[in-house]
């Protein structure tokens, strides 16, 4: 899923530019874990009108190279 990710951004326009962000989470028996950083735990899902539904203080990395 990564390398279509970043060959369709490399097909795409030069003029568009792209961020990409990428967080990992594990739900087991209704806990939702940071992989990415995992001594946050038990985190929780939330909803907001402008972020839609998110999982509050989940670690986003930036990428930029596959």
């Amino acid at each position: 899923m990564v390398r279509t990710v970043f060959n369709r951004i490399q097909s795409a326009n030069k003029a568009v530019e792209f961020t990409v962000k990428v967080s990992m989470t594990e739900i087991y028996k209704e806990k939702i874990r940071d992989l990415l950083e995992p001594k946050k735990n038990d985190l929780k899902v939330r909803e907001d009108k402008q972020r839609g539904v998110y999982i509050a203080d989940l670690t986003e990395v930036y990428i930029t190279e596959e």
